[in-house]
């Protein structure tokens, strides 16, 4: 079953148990997931770009709860947070990708901040979108010059 499909389930499980909030989520999420793939040429959108709509979702979650006040708010921004996260694999640990870092930089001939893209290609063949891209750039850098 596609995440787009399962996220239609449970929209409908949530809407029958009246969970208002899970519901009024997940059917913005699907309307904004299915918009990704009608823009790109009227098809059903794929898991990676379901994947990258929840994560630009709980992004945008962890930047209004940064700035709301109101707890009441928070407290559903929190709920919204563990909902989105559900459907996220789980994330490459810091170790995981520093130790692919260290033996991609190991295996090249030039190690040089050219071979930067080599390494961070290698990263997203490895580990998909699950990993944190703007923190291996940092530790592709640190390898790189090290």
């Amino acid at each position: 079953m596609s995440l787009l499909a399962q996220l239609k389930k449970d929209a409908l499980v949530a809407r029958k148990n009246a969970a208002a909030v899970r519901a009024t989520l997940l059917s913005t999420l699907i309307a904004e997931a299915e918009m990704v793939g009608k823009n790109a040429g009227n098809r059903e959108s794929t898991d990676d770009e379901v994947q990258a709509t929840l994560r630009k979702f709980l992004k945008n979650n962890q930047e209004a709860l940064a700035v709301i006040k109101d707890e009441a708010r928070r407290a559903v921004l929190a709920d919204e947070a563990a909902i989105l996260a559900e459907y996220l694999p789980p994330m490459a640990t810091e170790a995981d990708v520093k130790t692919f870092i260290a033996e991609t930089v190991a295996g090249l001939a030039d190690r040089s901040p050219k071979s930067m893209g080599a390494v961070m290609g290698a990263l997203k063949t490895r580990f998909g979108t699950g990993f944190d891209a703007k923190q291996a750039n940092a530790w592709v850098r640190e390898a790189l010059a090290g």
